[in-house]
């Protein structure tokens, strides 16, 4: 990614990336532009650098897994982000949606590889995962279950809910690629926040491990969504929409939810 970055450098107008870039230049800037515009963000850097209590710290992850619940749609009637995504894109009748189509539909048969369906809820490796991390931070099943979302998550699924089901199909895409690059960065700073104010182990962690250590697969199933649509300058224009809708929910979402590692 050392040229992306030196593109970063040249061109750090989003606009200007747009006009200029294409194609797997284009890919590239957006993959390297994420992270370096999170990394900016103060409550990334607060999570990293913040002293608190487990308490407190159960209050945030659950708020953070109900939000990763919303991207499956592991509740029984609930469709998901990826299922939102999917509907948007069968509707279209342009072949620039077909490969983007499949992969976002081999994303989901991958996440629901092996699952089971126990009281309404679907159970994937991803949800044993986080109900590991939570029970480690002192959270009962039964505070699990009974976990409603607070009102910044409740406006984080029901944006981007909107975005994936609503918008233009390559502005959905372009939501869904942010949130491909955007999720590593985001469980960086989590971590780096959980290894510093609590002694949970490796296996423990292994939920945001798995998804900070998915470079070359992001990277990939990006490139795939991405690749025959980012040509012409409208279709930039429209996955640049996506991004940036993306991450302006995700920072107000992080916002929002880390008031409960504060208060």
């Amino acid at each position: 990614m050392n040229e992306s970055n030196d593109n970063i450098s040249q061109v750090g107008n989003p606009q200007q990336a747009v006009a200029e870039f294409v194609g797997e230049q284009f890919i590239a800037w957006l993959m390297a532009y994420i992270p370096h515009e999170m990394k900016a963000w103060p409550v990334v850097n607060r999570l990293g650098s913040i002293q608190t209590s487990t308490d407190k710290i159960k209050k945030f992850m659950l708020q953070r897994f109900l939000a990763a619940e919303a991207f499956i749609g592991t509740r029984e009637g609930d469709p998901g982000f990826l299922r939102f995504a999917i509907a948007n894109l069968s509707e279209s009748d342009d072949s620039s949606a077909e490969s983007a189509l499949e992969t976002l539909e081999k994303i989901r048969q991958e996440e629901l590889a092996g699952h089971k369906m126990e009281k309404g809820i679907v159970q994937t490796v991803h949800r044993e995962l986080w109900l590991r991390l939570l029970r480690a931070l002192g959270a009962t099943d039964e505070e699990i279950d009974r976990a409603e979302p607070k009102d910044s998550t409740r406006n984080y699924i029901a944006e981007l809910s909107d975005i994936y089901s609503s918008s233009e199909w390559q502005t959905a895409v372009g939501a869904f690629a942010g949130h491909e690059r955007a999720e590593p960065e985001e469980y960086a700073a989590i971590l780096k926040m959980l290894k510093a104010n609590t002694a949970l182990t490796d296996k423990e962690l292994e939920i945001l491990r798995l998804h900070i250590g998915s470079d070359t697969s992001y990277i990939i199933s990006t490139g795939h969504i991405l690749d025959k649509i980012v040509f012409d300058r409208e279709n930039k224009q429209l996955v640049w929409d996506g991004i940036e809708r993306q991450l302006e929910v995700r920072k107000e979402f992080l916002e929002g939810i880390a008031k409960y590692l504060e208060n």
